[in-house]
Parts: C-alpha cells; sequence; structure tokens
C-alpha cells in the first residue's frame, strides 16, 4: 500500500521509526499494526503485560513495559492517545529530544484521508460492531479492505485487516475527544448522539456543532448514513446539506426493520427501503442496538454497488467483536458474558438483548471514570433497574483525580430510590469469591465496563471451571 498525499507527506514523509506510547489499548495497538504493514519500525510502550501487548511483540512489534523511564533512545515519531497525560514521562523525554509528538487521530487521519474509498464510523453508541460489520461484509465480498477497528474481530482474530490495495478503508472514529474532526470520509454511518463525555462537550448543541464540523470535511460523495430515530442527530446531518439516508424502526426514514423476532443471541426482520420490502435479515448477534448497526452497515454497502441477496447471507456469518455481549463461556449451568457498556443507554440495551433468552441475568458492572459517574449516576440507577440482580463494583478511573470524592454509593443509593432492591456493592477484589460461592442454574453473568472488568470475567471463568472440575 502506498500513501503519497500531501497531508501524509507532512507528517510521515521524512519517518522511518514510530514509537507509541500506550501502544497496548485498542486504538493504538491498530494503529501500530497499520504502520508496522507500512514499513515503519514501530515500537511503544505500557504499563504491565497483557495478551495484546503479547501479540504485537509475536508480530514483530517490540514493547517495553513499565514506562517508569523512556524506553526508546531514538524515534522520528512518537504518537501518543488523550488517555496519556502531557507530564509523561516519555513525552517529556521525546519534547526534551526535539522528537516531533502527535496524536494517534492525527497519524490515523493522515493514513484514512488519502483512500480511494475512505469510510468513517462514529457516533456515541455501536461504533466498534457496526466497524467490525462493514469491514467483514466487504472482505467476506472479495474486496480486502484495510480496517481499524476499536475492538478484535472475532471473525478475524485483530482489530485490523490489512488492505492489499489502497481501495477501501475503514475506521471507526472516535468523537469522544472530538478529534472526528480531522477526518474527511467519502462515506460516514453517525450511529447516534448522546451526552456522554463531559469533559469534552458542555452541552448537546456543543456536541452538534462539533458533528457539523466534521460533516463539513467530507468528500465527494459525502454521503452520511445515520440514525433517524434519533432526532437531534437527524437535525444536524440535514441541516449539513450534506446527501443523507436515515436508517431506524421507524417507518418514515428511507430504511427501517419491522416485524422484528428476537432469537437465542440473535434476531430476524423484514427490511423495508421506505414502503418496498427488500429482504428478511438474520443476524447472529442479539439485541435491537445490533438490528440499527447492521442497517448502517448494509446500507453503505449497498451504496457501494454490493448485492443484496450476497450482503444478507455475509452478514449472517458476522459473529461480533471482542467484549461486545461476548460469550466467554457456556455450560447448562451458566453462560458469562463480557461487555463493553458503560453508558446507561449501552447498559439498558445490552441487559435488554441479554434478558430476551428468557434466563435469570447477574449483572456485574463496573462504573467507567469519576467525571462519567458525577454526571450520570442518577442514569446509571435507572439504567441498572432493568436487572433482575445487580453486583456494583469499585469505579475504574481511567487516570482521572477523584477531588469530589464521587463512588458507587451514589449510583447504589439512587436504585434504592428506584425501588431496586438486588443490587449489592462489592469490591473489586471480592467479587471472583462471591461469584464462586453462588448457587447458579441456568443462569447469564453478565460483567460490564470499560475498565479491566473484563479481565475479572476471565479470572472467574477460570476459577469456576478448575472448581466443577475438581
Amino acid at each position: 500500500m502506498q500513501f503519497l498525499n500531501s497531508e501524509y507527506q507532512t507528517l510521515f514523509g521524512k519517518v522511518r521509526s514510530v514509537y507509541l506510547v500506550g501502544i497496548g489499548g485498542a486504538g493504538m495497538s491498530g494503529l501500530a499494526r497499520i504502520l508496522k504493514i507500512q514499513g515503519f519500525e514501530v515500537a511503544g510502550s505500557d504499563r504491565k503485560v497483557t495478551p495484546i501487548l503479547e501479540q504485537l511483540q509475536s508480530e514483530g512489534i517490540h514493547v517495553h513495559i513499565g514506562q517508569q523511564a523512556p524506553g526508546f533512545t531514538h524515534a522520528d515519531l512518537v504518537i501518543y492517545s488523550t488517555a496519556i497525560a502531557q507530564d509523561h514521562i516519555e513525552m517529556k523525554y521525546a519534547r526534551e529530544k526535539g522528537i516531533r509528538i502527535c496524536h494517534r487521530a492525527e497519524a490515523l487521519a493522515a493514513v484514512f484521508n488519502q483512500a480511494e474509498t475512505s469510510i468513517a464510523i462514529t457516533g456515541t453508541h455501536g461504533k466498534t460492531t457496526t466497524s467490525a460489520m462493514v469491514s467483514f461484509l466487504l472482505a467476506k465480498l472479495g474486496k480486502s479492505p484495510t480496517s481499524f477497528v476499536g475492538s478484535e474481530m472475532l471473525n478475524f482474530g485483530s482489530n485490523v485487516l490489512s488492505g492489499a490495495a489502497n481501495n477501501y478503508f475503514v475506521a471507526e472514529v472516535d468523537e469522544s475527544d472530538r478529534t472526528h474532526e480531522l477526518f474527511s470520509p467519502n462515506y460516514a454511518i453517525i450511529t447516534n448522539l448522546e451526552m456522554d463525555h463531559h469533559e469534552s462537550y458542555a452541552s448537546m448543541e456543543a456536541l452538534g456543532d462539533s458533528f457539523r464540523t466534521f460533516l463539513k470535511r467530507f468528500h465527494f460523495p459525502g454521503l452520511a448514513i445515520h440514525c433517524g430515530d434519533d432526532a437531534f442527530l437527524h437535525q444536524v446531518v440535514k441541516s449539513s446539506g450534506k446527501p443523507s439516508l436515515s436508517y431506524g424502526l421507524q417507518p418514515q426514514n428511507d430504511f427501517s426493520a419491522r416485524n422484528i423476532e428476537f432469537r437465542s443471541f440473535g434476531s430476524e426482520f423484514d427490511w423495508y427501503e421506505g414502503d418496498f420490502f427488500l429482504t428478511r435479515i438474520r443476524l447472529f448477534i442479539p439485541g435491537v442496538h445490533n438490528i440499527y448497526n447492521s442497517m448502517g452497515a448494509l446500507i453503505v454497502c449497498l451504496q457501494l454497488g454490493f448485492n443484496l441477496e450476497a450482503l444478507k447471507e455475509a452478514i449472517f456469518e458476522f459473529r461480533g467483536t471482542r467484549r461486545r455481549l461476548e460469550i466467554k463461556y457456556d455450560c447448562e449451568a451458566v453462560t458469562v458474558v463480557d461487555d463493553y457498556a458503560h453508558h446507561p443507554t449501552e447498559i439498558t440495551a445490552s441487559l435488554r438483548a441479554l434478558q430476551s433468552s428468557g434466563r435469570k441475568v447477574l449483572t456485574v458492572f463496573q462504573p467507567h471514570r469519576y467525571s462519567r459517574v458525577r454526571h450520570l449516576f442518577k442514569e446509571f440507577a435507572g439504567a441498572l433497574g432493568e436487572a433482575q440482580e445487580v453486583y456494583l463494583t469499585d469505579i475504574y478511573a481511567a487516570g482521572e483525580q477523584n477531588p469530589d470524592n464521587i463512588s458507587i454509593k451514589m449510583i447504589f443509593e439512587e436504585a434504592k430510590k428506584y425501588g431496586i432492591d438486588r443490587i449489592t456493592m462489592v469490591k473489586k477484589e471480592d467479587l471472583v469469591p462471591t461469584l464462586l460461592q453462588r448457587r447458579v442454574a441456568n443462569e447469564v453473568i453478565a460483567f460490564l465496563g470499560a475498565g479491566d472488568i473484563g479481565e475479572v470475567a476471565d479470572e472467574f471463568v477460570s476459577s469456576y471451571r478448575s472448581q466443577n472440575q475438581a
């Protein structure tokens, strides 16, 4: 793959070696792989060994563990993410040595913006699954896309696909820190807009303004595929004047899902364009939110000229992404599910999807960021009201300080006001022993959160297996 446009040349033209601070993150690890594929010498650092870091090392990417001292003596370019503080030891070292520094999104956008056909997937919820769906459909239909997704795609065992040529580039584009404004796609799927990252947006209007800026940057044909059931998003898109197509459950959308039936960890629906019946779609992933995601993915592929029947067959083979309603363990007594849901809307969607199986669901929830809990503790309590039983554990700080002493008690006490009685506060270190003491029968245990709760899910599965094999 060759990238020759001016934006790319300005950033990477004289670069041979790249160092990524915090290389183990979902976005950073994906970027590292893409840069490695392009022929750069790639290395990076992170705090502790993880399976992702071990995999990167097996792919020939050197990883410095610890971050107590600089892990490099020379690099042409240092890349960091929003999670990395400016006073990080390696950031200070790079500035002292006069090494150029850029944000992850700036590097990704420089690569993405020169693709022949670029497809950006952004919005508050559903980005990862929708990006993976588009990537899978294009790959299944033989188009060999380059893809950058925020989680491992289960069909491929990676969060990156390396395209054979500079034709299709699919990217999950993060809106949390406004860096989506750097991207200039030919096509975009905007899943929804909702207040989540209060550190970046003071209001919904500020969020809308940011997406208006994003829409202005589109390249031809500049098609905005979006969820029309989201009235605020629909207004933002329509006011931009860009070509657009809407999807949703409401029949006034350009495309709509009707006559929905939910299966165990799956669904099917009649798909309409206007009032014209197109076909019946089957999905092997659960929840109404994935019906929305699938429509966005299918529409962009239809607009690219792909056959509907081929798309229909392909999408049923899509198996999802890591930590998105991922089944970690399944036996007659218990199914263990790991999910990234960390916003009230996502929690509600995940719980409704899980409960459609008809089984009892125990929810283990780890809130993510003190700032999010401060702004949304009432909404979290309301979302957890969907659960049959809840274990609420310690907040994952994600590097934030906590001067206001925000705690899970705010959610717990609000939940009690909602009349939610089956909610228990459990320290993170006590979760596995507490869960192992339960008598489970035909139960789903769902671990929800964007922090390290997935590691707890893995620990529980390992311990449960050992206990029941003894």
